[in-house]
């Protein structure tokens, strides 16, 4: 193991991230909020000084980064970053306690979107802002970190770019790792600016569709109000962040090829077809609970159900949010049960968003049929194929081992919820949506979330050890497990 590439890595992320900060904090100047810049500027202060201080610590060793190396520098990252990246909360005193600052930050990059902001609408602009580009860039990490270690998680590769950096990655970050970092980038900036202009036009301000794009691209769900009913006032802004939300979820690497000539790469992928029946049969299931449970028009249950259902498959987390006439959430337990198990599956492989992945519960379900067909023809030879490649015992092996991961940390990370007071119904919902990366969308349903005597009604109040489970449950979700764990192995420590 060599540490000195990690070190700079990690300096290196430390310093881009004090770069950034230059963002909001020239935001709060141009509105006069002298402290609050104050607070922006010597949190990039001090976040340049640990990242600076490990770069020059390590500038006469080697940087290239390995495997090993890989999996440690990215799971530092994103428990380091977001220390530095929640500096502005606290020094700021918009989020005055420290665990809370954390929280905040790491639910941001980890574009998982569960907030411990009550009152969103109070909150300075800067901070609204800074908010939604720790989304955007957690949310471009991830897509490169996935894009990068393809080969590591041994899924099938059908596209030429994951199949270059997978080639790539096994002898070293090489010029043709950097042109396709850089080709992504270029990529998700891109679709970043459509989907402002697109939202501005459809009557958002300027602010709110900066800060909206930002959050849909990444998938990350952080709104710019408490008020989802009035910021998706327009049936038109709904429609272009379902959009958008759906370019997030899918792989990444369809979007390079695309891009790069071959204006088809879509509709020959199998996980972007899942991923649009996904949506269409859950759509269809919620509208139907719906109008069997509910008193809402046709037109409103459609609106209700296709949004909801396109921001659960995603894992964004946007929630839109049933009214009666009493002002009470009245969903149909059957349609949160639907929008539970989708955002559990989530989107695409080498995309922003969470859960298992359409590609692993496609492989898994051609496993399982392939198995129940034995049991009625013990001698026949079944060959498994996905996108026209043939699927191997290894690349099956890992997608049952992250599925059996998956349990395994949903079920620990609801009993260790629930030992710490929480309702077992909440205690489930809390680990499903922030395993999954979309921790927003429990938001409307942890209301009732009952600890001893007191209601709890936000993330704010929950106690301090269960954010933390959370803190812990979103990175081994968000870095899908396996880079976490093998930090446990005993052998990746040895050289």
């Amino acid at each position: 193991m060599l540490f000195a590439p990690v070190f700079s890595f990690v300096g290196w992320s430390l310093g881009f991230m004090a770069m950034l900060m230059g963002v909001p904090l020239l935001f709060a100047l141009a509105q006069g909020q002298t402290e609050l810049t104050l607070s922006f500027f010597v949190s990039a202060i001090i976040t340049l000084f640990f990242g600076g201080g490990m770069i020059l610590a390590v500038r006469r060793e080697i940087t290239i980064l390995g495997r090993r190396e890989t999996f440690l520098a990215a799971t530092l990252i994103w428990i380091i970053v977001p220390a530095f990246a929640g500096l502005p909360f606290y020094l700021s005193d918009a989020i005055p306690s420290a665990t809370n600052s954390y929280f905040e930050a790491f639910s941001g990059f980890t574009t998982n979107g569960a907030t411990v902001i009550d009152d969103v609408d109070a909150q300075p602009r800067a901070i609204i802002l800074w908010r939604s580009l720790i989304q955007w860039v957690g949310g471009y990490s991830v897509i490169v970190f996935l894009a990068i270690m393809a080969s590591a998680f041994n899924l099938p590769r059908s596209n030429p770019l994951t199949r270059a950096i997978a080639k790539s990655s096994r002898r070293r970050m090489s010029r043709r790792i950097a042109s396709a970092v850089l080709s992504l980038l270029k990529i998700y900036s891109l679709l970043t600016a459509i989907c402002i202009v697109a939202l501005w036009f459809a009557g958002m301000s300027a602010f709110d569709a900066i800060c909206y794009a930002f959050s849909t691209l990444s998938t990350g769900g952080f709104m710019t109000s408490n008020s989802a009913g009035t910021a998706f006032a327009s049936r038109g802004i709904e429609v272009i962040l379902m959009i958008f939300m759906v370019f997030g979820a899918i792989n990444f690497s369809l979007h390079w090829s695309f891009f790069n000539g071959d204006r088809l790469s879509y509709f020959k992928d199998p996980e972007y077809r899942y991923l649009m029946i996904a949506i269409v049969l859950g759509s269809l299931f919620v509208f139907s609970l719906m109008m069997t449970q509910t008193d809402m028009s046709t037109g409103d249950t459609m609106r209700y159900a296709v949004f909801n259902t396109v921001s659960a498959v995603t894992t964004t987390g946007y929630n839109l949010p049933l009214v009666s006439e009493t002002g009470q959430y009245y969903w149909p337990i059957g349609a949160l049960f639907v929008i539970l198990v989708l955002t559990t599956i989530g989107g695409s492989i080498g995309s922003s968003a969470g859960g298992i992945k359409m590609m692993r519960i496609a492989i898994l379900l051609k496993v399982s049929n392939a198995e129940v067909n034995r049991l009625s023809f013990p001698s026949s030879i079944f060959p498994l194929t996905y996108g026209g490649q043939r699927i191997l015992r290894e690349q099956i092996t890992a997608a049952w081992s992250f599925f059996v991961l998956y349990c395994l940390v949903l079920v620990a990370a609801t009993l260790l919820l629930a030992f710490d007071g929480l309702d077992l119904q909440s205690s489930i919902t809390l680990a499903i949506t922030n395993l999954a990366s979309a921790g927003s969308a429990a938001q409307p349903l942890i209301t009732d979330v009952v600890v001893g005597e007191e209601n709890f009604i936000s993330y704010e109040a929950l106690p301090k050890f269960s954010k933390w489970v959370l803190c812990v449950t979103m990175l081994v979700g968000r870095l899908e497990f396996f880079a976490v764990l093998s930090l446990f192995n005993p052998a990746l420590w040895r050289r």
